[in-house]
């Protein structure tokens, strides 16, 4: 018996390690939402042109998860490894070219280039990375090199939210990084939707929220590992997480998506502004 609990839990961490890349399509969604309402009109116009009447950046917002499965080489924009022992991002140590690709802040601004200058049918797949990869970059443990970003971390969970406060939760085994991930979003609100409204009736009116949207996509990254560290310390002394851990976690949750959706509006508005690109070359159509 106790050899069939270290398979389950082996598998379990596995699965973590080989899908769990990204924010869960609840977070992913949240994020594009939050953005698309904030989007100036030439970033509006251009995104309708490029998706197609109809198509919201939230319905597009998880499309570099399934692009990941038949390009490997994609496999490392999603995150960056940064060391819990280093307070910044330094591009040669943590952003180096793999035959997996090399890192979210470097693809940022390959995205940013190719959304400005790019044709189209360029400019059409860098704006659904964009939706994505901006996402990736405020999920906390996407900027820990340590255990593949919490991966391998095993924890115990255990915590109602504010979904079931008044009920007693099942214990399941995850992974830290599934947590971050899906979990604790999970356990807020029964609809990425009714999460929207939670922040737009929440964080987002709040002072800090005022002040977000700026900076660089390596102020970001330096940003999120700052609460990466802080995160990582939590679990390590009890691997329990229950409803003192998501009380404590949820604040940051909420910063977090928030600050990914007023960022990604920002990155989106630069992006299409207008002017040239290049050497005063005209930015490319069709």
């Amino acid at each position: 018996m106790k050899h069939t609990v270290r398979i389950a839990v082996a598998a379990l961490l596995g699965m973590g390690a080989a899908h769990c890349a990204a924010w869960g399509p609840d977070g992913h969604s949240i994020v594009a939402e939050i953005a698309a309402r904030r989007l100036d009109g030439r970033a509006r116009a251009a995104v309708q042109r490029l998706l197609g009447a109809g198509h919201s950046l939230a319905s597009e917002a998880s499309w570099a998860d399934d692009a990941r499965q038949d390009r490997p080489e994609t496999f490392k924009w999603h995150f960056v490894d940064v060391p819990l022992a280093q307070a910044t991002y330094d591009e040669k140590r943590d952003c180096a070219a793999t035959p997996r690709g090399d890192c979210v802040v470097a693809e940022l601004e390959r995205i940013r280039r190719t959304l400005r200058c790019g044709r189209d049918d360029a400019r059409r797949e860098a704006l659904r990375w964009a939706v994505h990869l901006v996402a990736d970059l405020h999920q906390p443990l996407h900027t820990i090199a340590e255990e593949q970003g919490g991966n391998t971390v095993a924890v115990e969970v255990s915590m109602g939210g504010l979904r079931c406060a008044r009920c007693t939760p099942a214990r399941t085994t995850q992974n830290l990084h599934w947590v971050w991930d899906t979990s604790l979003i999970a356990a807020t609100a029964w609809s990425w939707g009714a999460y929207v409204r939670r922040l737009e009736d929440g964080w987002l009116r709040t002072p800090e929220a005022r002040e977000a949207a700026g900076g660089s996509v390596i102020d970001w990254a330096n940003e999120t590992h700052a609460v990466a560290r802080e995160v990582w310390s939590w679990t390590s002394a009890d691997p329990v997480i229950g409803d003192d851990y998501y009380r404590r976690a949820l604040p940051v949750l909420d910063r977090q998506l928030g600050r990914a959706g007023l960022r990604l509006a920002a990155f989106l508005d630069d992006a299409f502004a207008p002017g040239t690109c290049g050497r005063g070359r005209p930015r490319a159509r069709r």
